[in-house]
């Protein structure tokens, strides 16, 4: 259990990815639970893996039909790092050594902590980003970034990361068909 100075208020990435899926793309929402067994370090490992080197036909079921949980779970861990070197930089004087402790907790949920209206807009403009490239359709795009932001002002800071939040599926969900 964690000490009340260990806590960090905010939302935890995965619960927000959760969250979303759920709401956007619910066929997906298995995906999600089986990378929820495994820490946040390892699901990202496992995201950011390429494997188009073992695969024979020279393309996978990603390239088919683009799924929304690792493109969600990868964009806010850019998101949160983005948010956090911006941070570290703003009061990086006398704290670059609590940064460096930091960074070496790697076991611990990722949490997106409480942001400014500009930080929402970033991170919403960065899951857009995202899911263009990723080839989702403009109108899924944006439910889901809305989605994220909906998920993170709508955190209750007196919450411990990780409960259920009421509303977490505000955002209308849709079928495989809208992609």
């Amino acid at each position: 259990m964690t000490s009340p100075s260990e806590q960090i208020a905010g939302v935890r990435v995965r619960d927000l990815v959760r969250d979303v899926v759920a709401a956007c793309a619910p066929e997906e929402v298995v995906v999600v639970d089986g990378l929820l067994r495994q820490s946040d370090a390892e699901v990202l490992a496992r995201l950011r893996r390429r494997r188009g080197d073992r695969d024979p036909l020279g393309f996978g079921l990603a390239d088919i039909v683009p799924l929304v949980a690792p493109v969600l779970w990868l964009t806010l861990e850019r998101a949160r790092e983005r948010i956090a070197q911006n941070l570290v930089e703003g009061a990086s004087r006398g704290s670059s050594t609590l940064w460096r402790r930091m960074l070496r907790r790697r076991s611990a949920p990722e949490v997106i902590p409480p942001l400014s209206r500009e930080q929402q807009r970033l991170v919403h403009g960065m899951v857009l980003d995202a899911g263009g490239e990723a080839g989702l359709s403009p109108d899924l795009a944006r439910r889901i970034a809305d989605g994220v932001v909906a998920g993170l002002v709508l955190a209750d800071p007196d919450e411990e990361p990780g409960e259920p939040r009421e509303g977490a599926e505000a955002v209308p969900g849709d079928g495989p068909g809208e992609r």
